[in-house]
């Protein structure tokens, strides 16, 4: 018998988009939907095998599992909503709240694909990935080689961040990556 926190976290998850949306997508190969069903368990069980967990490490495991499983790069901070509704309703099972959770559960909005952009990313990012690496080469050399990079007109290059770093190596290794970013009217 399948316990209400299990439910919570099934129906959580079901209703989260950046899942649905990889799932939709095939991310997860062949196995997409099934993999789906699986998650909600794989997380149930980590909540009673970890005592006093936060939301931050829940969404670390849930990250992970969108990594690994669907390689997906959750990027949009949703995972960390998901994980916060998550101890949310733990806590309530702790406490025996059995009426609180189903009427959460039936309050909770359902997951909406029509707000997930679908990209020709496999061509764009290879072309703006290519095109972004061929532009910095050039300005590395022409430093290295002691010339300007023309048009400097007093500014600075700027350099890229980290982060910056860390998504274009992420999109030319193949991985999809979910940001959070303005909303297109």
């Amino acid at each position: 018998m399948e316990s209400l926190f299990g439910k919570a976290v099934e129906v959580t998850l079901k209703n989260w988009n950046p899942l649905q949306f990889a799932v939709s997508q095939q991310m997860g190969g062949r196995d997409s939907i099934a993999k789906r069903d699986w998650f909600p368990s794989v997380v149930e069980d980590f909540f009673y095998k970890n005592e006093d967990l936060d939301p931050d490490e829940v969404a670390d495991f849930i990250a992970t599992i969108m990594d690994s499983e669907f390689n997906t790069l959750v990027e949009d901070d949703s995972d960390l909503e998901v994980a916060t509704v998550l101890c949310r309703f733990y806590r309530l099972s702790e406490a025996g709240e059995k009426d609180k959770i189903q009427e959460e559960l039936e309050k909770m909005p359902k997951y909406n694909l029509d707000s997930c952009v679908v990209q020709d990313t496999e061509n764009e990012i290879e072309d703006d990935t290519h095109e972004m690496m061929t532009d910095q080469l050039t300005e590395l050399q022409l430093h290295e080689n002691g010339g300007d990079c023309g048009g400097d007109n007093g500014q600075g290059e700027r350099e890229l961040t980290e982060l910056e770093k860390q998504q274009l190596q992420d999109e030319a290794d193949g991985w999809t990556v979910q940001r959070k970013g303005r909303k297109r009217r």
